[in-house]
């Protein structure tokens, strides 16, 4: 826990109830993906994608990423490129990259974001 999370009273991690339901969620996906006879209907699967994200809006949106080549590529992009910004390229690559590997839940989350005028 940060100082600032400490002295907000914030909590870090997801709490148990919402843990719940994502282990849920996910378990319901297996079995979707095992015997797509069952599958979920796709208004009701996209209904619960939207409500487990909503429930981290007001989450700090910081993730930490380990990863030596990445890590190399942005010091040395920040070290020879006046007026570089790690973060943003971070951000810019990270959402590229997610947005092409998972476009509809991607496509949902930029939607309940702005919704919420967080983006």
């Amino acid at each position: 826990m940060s100082e600032l999370d400490l002295i907000l009273n914030r909590k870090k991690g997801v709490n148990e109830e919402s843990k719940g339901e994502i282990q849920n969620f996910v378990s319901q996906q297996e079995v979707s993906l095992n015997n797509p006879q069952q599958a979920n209907t796709p208004s009701n699967n996209s209904n619960n994608i939207e409500d487990i994200m909503r429930k981290f809006l007001d989450r700090d949106p910081k993730i930490g990423v380990w990863s030596y080549p990445a890590f190399l590529v942005l010091q040395y992009l920040y070290h020879t490129i006046p007026g570089f910004k790690m973060s943003r390229t971070a951000k810019e690559a990270l959402e590229k990259g997610l947005k092409e590997m998972y476009p509809d839940l991607y496509n949902i989350a930029e939607k309940i974001a702005k919704e919420n005028k967080k983006i």
